[in-house]
């Protein structure tokens, strides 16, 4: 979903044709909300969107361009109303499909994302980024061999991607593939060594393969890069548990549950235990 408005603006003015009498004023604020959603101001931008459909409301370009501001200001039902009235006047907008399966992505309606990105990519093959949400689509939905799939298609076409080898480390991981998630985690921090997450999932996987030194050294870097994670400080606790390490693991206990005090049923249990069960 990260790259919405990156792919739509870049393609926005050679979409739009305002043929009518009121061409001009329809041109210019259509340009004008581009370079209002560009900065950032995005009321403004659904404002000058608004001016260029009023002035020729049959081009589709406008309604696109509205439709990813407001999914931008998270306003996903109204951005899909957009897309559908975009792709009643050019039904073979392939951006305008991939923008409204990121809208039923956002809200959750990951079938039929699904529907949308397979008609982006049925009008454009080399749509990295609709294989990537597609596969975000199809991980969420459980199909994990399509979601690898698409993940694997999405990085060749966009192999400096440091978020296609994340996500597919979460579906290598979930099919049982650790070796590979740890590899596929390994790129994605070397193409981002500031990403917290990445170096928490890899460390997790550390964890299920009993590496447990590298679990922590990677938990170690998640913490100092995000220092306010309650979940990063409850996993390492965990792995110095199984060490055998209690008073560090208490530690991290303590201050993940002054992060996030919902953990409290998790790990209060685990605060009094000088090992995990199945190593007592």
């Amino acid at each position: 979903m990260k790259a919405a408005a990156r792919i739509l603006t870049g393609c926005l003015f050679l979409l739009f044709v305002a043929p009518s009498a009121n061409a001009a004023e329809a041109e210019n604020a259509f340009r004008s909300a581009v370079k209002l959603q560009r900065s950032g101001k995005l009321k403004e931008a659904v404002a000058a969107y608004d001016r260029a459909i009023k002035a020729d409301p049959r081009g589709a370009a406008a309604y696109v361009g509205r439709g990813s501001a407001l999914a931008q200001l998270g306003l996903h039902e109204r951005a899909l109303k957009d897309y559908d009235d975009a792709l009643r006047r050019d039904p073979n907008l392939a951006d305008a499909y991939y923008l409204r399966g990121n809208a039923h992505n956002e809200l959750r309606q990951y079938a039929d994302a699904v529907k949308n990105y397979d008609e982006a990519l049925r009008r454009n093959p080399r749509f990295a980024e609709a294989y990537f949400n597609r596969g975000v689509a199809f991980y969420r939905l459980g199909q994990l061999e399509k979601s690898l799939h698409d993940f694997n298609q999405a990085q060749k076409l966009n192999p400096k991607d440091p978020e296609i080898y994340a996500r597919r480390g979460l579906a290598q991981r979930r099919l049982g593939n650790h070796e590979r998630a740890v590899a596929d985690y390994s790129e994605a921090i070397k193409l981002d060594p500031k990403n917290a997450e990445t170096y928490n999932n890899r460390a997790n996987v550390h964890s299920l393969l009993g590496k447990y030194d590298e679990a922590v050294k990677d938990y170690d870097e998640a913490v100092k890069l995000d220092p306010k994670n309650a979940r990063i400080y409850a996993n390492r606790g965990a792995i110095k548990l199984r060490q055998r390490q209690t008073a560090e693991a208490r530690k991290d206990f303590k201050r993940a549950l002054e992060l996030d005090p919902g953990l409290k049923a998790k790990l209060e249990p685990l605060m009094t235990l000088e090992a995990p069960p199945n190593q007592r």
